[in-house]
């Protein structure tokens, strides 16, 4: 067994640890090859005493360098990722990652499941039956040579440190320091080898990050960490005060990520575009807005995404209406109390509304139910009248009234129209 009593002391009294020091730790977890306690007690100091930018990325790297890493020099394209630190109706990667590959990259992205009142991408990709979300790097390395794009979950042999200390963080109140969460979040996405990655910090009252310092913070350190790591990064902090889009769910979120792949207008178009737009930009590429706008109107990102569907076992006939969970639920529509204009949908309320149905992840673990969900019928800026019906609830029969209630609390009527706001707050 590996002693870390030292490492621990020496951070303890305010150490700065050096390369060998961190990887030591990191190999220790990675191999479970010290004490548990001694593991605990290591995290505990770091959120205590805290790292800077130097012992993030080596902490990053370390975690990274635990187990395989995912390399993409035999393509003849660049590698693009996306990264988001998740908010209510958050579907983006459903649309970034097709969208970039229809206009000359590849888009090799893992990623993961909902926590609390949001569904993760692989939770919306679950709806598609048929769509394997759990390939070995040989499978994910068919599909991106195949199609361009794949979105799956993380391998077992991908960043397994990572896996050790998430889990003892969460059981030693040590998550929310930015100390631990910026080297987990990036060691992931170092580990799958793209050479440019893109940040949606997200800020607001459905974000991790509720005010924009903080945000600003986060996005800092992970670019710092990036760029560390010889990445090109880019990052935007985005508003996550409203639901991104009009669906909140799963099987309704991919239906939505369609229709923006198919041409659809709205805010959720607009933030994808500035997305792909800023990692463009990172990985030295040309391509402008123009061209991404004329991949989204010709159905040339649509067809990426199917591709990629049945690349990965999905059946693509049932992209439409067969959805899983959509033939079970029934509908019941929200009305405004009185006219006016609605100036705000809280982002956190919605969000919680679609959990009270069975939308997010419980305290048990057990997966959300895939078709239900909430369409806003009206969105920020549009004026309704007493009684008109303002969100559309998909329900099984389940958590109806609490649903209700928690939608009426998160609508925020005026009689003035709102200033017209986007949803970029800061290129960082």
């Amino acid at each position: 067994m590996i002693d870390l009593r030292d490492l621990i002391a020496a951070k303890r009294d305010g150490a700065e640890l050096t390369s060998d020091q961190i990887a030591t730790f990191v190999s220790a977890a990675a191999g479970k090859t010290a004490p548990e306690a001694q593991l605990a007690s290591m995290l505990m100091v770091i959120f205590c005493r805290g790292l800077n930018d130097r012992e993030r990325t080596d902490y990053a790297l370390a975690m990274m360098n635990s187990g395989e890493i995912l390399n993409w020099d035999h393509l003849d394209r660049p590698t693009l990722d996306k990264h988001s630190t998740g908010g209510v109706g958050d579907k983006i990667s459903l649309i970034w990652g097709p969208l970039v590959t229809a206009v000359g990259y590849a888009v090799p992205m893992i990623s993961g499941r909902g926590l609390g009142h949001t569904g993760g991408t692989l939770d919306k990709l679950d709806t598609i039956p048929g769509f394997r979300t759990d390939l070995n790097s040989e499978e994910m390395d068919k599909v991106v040579r195949e199609v361009g794009c794949v979105i799956t979950g993380q391998t077992a042999d991908l960043v397994p440190a990572d896996r050790t200390l998430y889990d003892l963080r969460s059981r030693t109140a040590t998550v929310p320091t930015l100390d631990h969460i910026a080297p987990s979040i990036l060691s992931k996405k170092l580990a799958e080898g793209a050479g440019t990655l893109v940040l949606d910090v997200k800020c607001g009252t459905g974000a991790f990050m509720k005010d924009i310092d903080s945000a600003r913070e986060l996005g800092k350190t992970m670019l710092a960490i990036g760029r560390g790591a010889g990445r090109n990064m880019a990052a935007l902090i985005t508003s996550m005060d409203a639901p991104l889009g009009m669906a909140i769910g799963n099987a309704v979120e991919v239906q939505e990520s369609i229709a923006v792949l198919s041409g659809a207008p709205g805010e959720l178009r607009e933030l994808t575009l500035a997305l792909a737009e800023a990692a463009i930009a990172a990985s030295g590429g040309s391509e402008d807005r123009a061209t991404l706008e004329r991949a989204l109107n010709s159905g040339a990102a649509r067809e990426v995404f199917e591709r990629m569907v049945a690349a990965q076992g999905g059946d693509v006939s049932t992209l439409q209406r067969g959805l899983h969970g959509l033939k079970d639920v029934k509908q019941h529509f929200v009305e405004a109390p009185r006219a006016g204009w609605i100036t705000g949908i809280d982002a956190l309320g919605a969000g919680l509304a679609v959990a009270e149905l069975g939308g997010g992840r419980g305290g048990d673990g057990q997966p959300p139910h895939p078709g239900v969900g909430a369409w806003l019928q009206s969105t920020i800026g549009m004026r309704v009248e007493k009684g008109q019906p303002w969100m559309r609830l998909m329900h099984a029969d389940t958590g109806l009234e609490a649903a209700v209630a928690r939608a009426e609390a998160a609508l925020t009527l005026s009689d003035e129209a709102p200033a017209k706001t986007g949803l970029v707050l800061e290129t960082l």
